[in-house]
């Protein structure tokens, strides 16, 4: 993607790829990186941190049509909803799985009158048709601002006492469920996850989802507690065949914890365990050194909840990676609407070309493939050759969108291009 190769200048290269690592490429709002800036600002003691989250429960989460028409659409209307009543205006925040934060740095007095507002949002919130968001907050000094943010997630997505940073591992349970080959349909493996015995595997994975955003320092010693439960429960799988063990959760620290617990990963993991790191995570340089040490002692890494549209913004090539697991909502949406299934579609067909393995929870996603739905780009094409030179070497949809956009460039009425843009155009032309 360098400028000369491409004739596009290279200053818009730059500007393309900065907007695409701090710019989160579902909402167009600040990154869920954004809520890991542990600033000097941050820590200023006179300071009060407030933390408005937004988010549909996990039932209606779970019934929203995908992503194209269902989880996108309705992240980026909560976006709309938080900024509307932000008074004064913050950072919104798009933390993912159909949820929104805000947050705002003020005095004391200032937080007090944000906090007098939020009977405000939830009526606002409850005006409209259809299912109405669950609002939350937290507050506290800047200074905490990781437990801050963890607290504001916490009373969003967990039930009534349940606190997952108090002995959550000690007093979780194992569950497992099979691993499918999303090209063939054949069996592939275990997935291992650990979780409160309080919730339910739904409710479980949302949360996990949610809370490795934010997780704060003080979850280490459960993190540590999960290492030490790991392999009496490897010991229990029935069979050779390969185990997946998601490590989200036990990465998620926010601010300085994430170095100590990608370190106590790259130490503690079992011989033989395949790791799987969710997308958003897999982008961060402390993770990224974390899983290519865990290459060289010998694990296969995997990275999970791939087609949500915030994967790492580099080729598979450049990153420590053995497989991909296709995130549940792009393939329930490749089903039932075409812009799902082009995502998926190109993943694929990109993951082969790079001899990366694509997994499944479903053991009916082969199928997606073998009749894929008529699909109709919803922008022209650029000029030239560049989207199937694009291709041709390998770059991946959200490498192709960023070029895209630089050659547009940033004008009022440039168009904007996605990876559903790319996977669309690129469905049109393999008919």
């Amino acid at each position: 993607m360098h400028g000369p190769s491409w004739g596009i200048a290279n200053d818009a290269l730059v500007v393309e790829g900065l907007l695409a690592s701090t710019t989160d490429p579902v909402t167009s709002r600040a990154t869920a990186v954004s809520l890991h800036a542990e600033c000097a600002r941050m820590r200023a003691e006179d300071a009060v941190l407030t933390v408005v989250t937004l988010a549909y429960d996990t039932a209606t989460t779970h019934a929203l049509r995908g992503r194209a028409r269902g989880l996108d659409v309705a992240e980026r209307a909560l976006c709309r909803d938080l900024e509307r009543w932000a008074d004064p205006p913050g950072a919104v925040v798009a933390i993912g799985e159909a949820a929104v934060a805000y947050l705002v740095m003020s005095t004391a007095e200032d937080a007090q009158a944000i906090r007098g507002h939020l009977p405000e949002l939830r009526a606002q919130v409850a005006r409209g048709a259809g299912a109405v968001p669950c609002a939350s907050a937290a507050q506290g000094p800047s200074r905490n601002s990781s437990d801050v943010m963890t607290r504001a997630v916490e009373r969003l997505v967990m039930p009534g006492g349940v606190l997952p940073h108090q002995d959550h591992w000690a007093a979780g349970t194992a569950r497992m469920r099979p691993l499918w080959d999303a090209t063939t349909g054949r069996r592939f493996g275990t997935q291992v996850r650990l979780q409160a015995e309080s919730l339910d595997d739904a409710e479980a994975e949302r949360a996990e989802a949610l809370l490795a955003v934010t997780r704060s320092p003080r979850c280490v010693d459960a993190v540590v507690a999960a290492h030490e439960a790991l392999p009496q429960i490897l010991a229990a799988h029935p069979d050779d065949s390969p185990l997946l063990w998601d490590v989200s959760a036990v990465l998620s620290g926010t601010g300085p914890a994430r170095e100590v617990l990608a370190e106590i990963l790259a130490d503690r993991s079992p011989p033989g365990v395949w790791i799987g790191v969710a997308a958003w995570l897999a982008a961060l340089d402390e993770v990224q050194q974390a899983l290519r040490v865990l290459r060289t002692r010998g694990h296969r890494i995997v990275i999970t909840r791939y087609g949500s549209g915030r994967e790492p913004l580099a080729a598979f090539d450049e990153l420590p990676i053995d497989a991909i697991l296709l995130d549940p909502h792009l393939e329930a949406g490749a089903r039932i609407t075409a812009e799902d299934s082009a995502v998926l579609l190109a993943t694929v067909e990109h993951a082969a070309r790079n001899d990366v393995a694509v997994l499944s929870t479903s053991s009916t996603t082969a199928d997606l493939h073998r009749s894929p739905a008529p699909v109709l780009p919803r922008t022209a094409a650029p000029g030239g050759q560049l989207l199937e030179r694009a291709r041709m070497v390998g770059l991946t949809l959200r490498q192709t969108a960023v070029l895209v956009n630089a050659v547009q460039g940033q004008g009022p009425t440039a168009a904007r291009w996605d990876r559903y843009d790319v996977a669309t155009h690129w469905a049109l032309t393999s008919r």
